[in-house]
């Protein structure tokens, strides 16, 4: 039986992300100004990678995005640019959020960032990312003396 380490610093990220995306948390209206300024992410593995595929309405081409990745995280960069503006007379109307946003995401298993592979289609952002082999741990007997 191998013993699993524990890392309270990534339980505590775990908890957090937990919290901030909470349907509780994002759907308080106006909540410290932050709807809709991060992207969901669902995050999934298969036998052979980790999947993740983000909702990204609104970024009108893939060079408004930047996607970093560690062993064990994935970070999305990108920019919401304004289009055009609904005007009248004396009347301006705008509840979309144009902006800059960031987020990073623990990942569920160590992963080989180097060979990932990215696309965005229709406002989907899905990356790729082939796990990390198990690496086998050598058992040494240590003599009592």
């Amino acid at each position: 039986m191998d013993l699993v380490h524990w890392e309270p610093f990534h339980e505590l990220r775990h908890q957090m992300n937990r919290l901030f995306n909470s349907p509780w948390f994002r759907g308080a209206p106006g909540f410290w100004g932050l709807e809709g300024v991060s992207p969901r992410v669902d995050i999934y593995q298969t036998d052979q990678e980790v999947v993740a595929t983000a909702e990204l309405p609104g970024i009108a081409s893939k060079d408004d995005l930047q996607v970093t990745l560690t062993e064990n995280t994935l970070s999305i960069k990108g920019e919401f640019k304004r289009g055009t503006e609904e005007r009248q007379e004396g009347y301006y109307h705008s509840e979309r959020y144009y902006g800059t946003f960031s987020r990073t995401l623990p990942l569920p298993v160590e992963v080989k960032p180097d060979q990932a592979k990215a696309s965005y289609k229709n406002g989907i952002l899905e990356v790729r990312i082939p796990k990390k082999e198990p690496g086998k741990r050598n058992i040494y007997r240590v003599d009592v003396q």
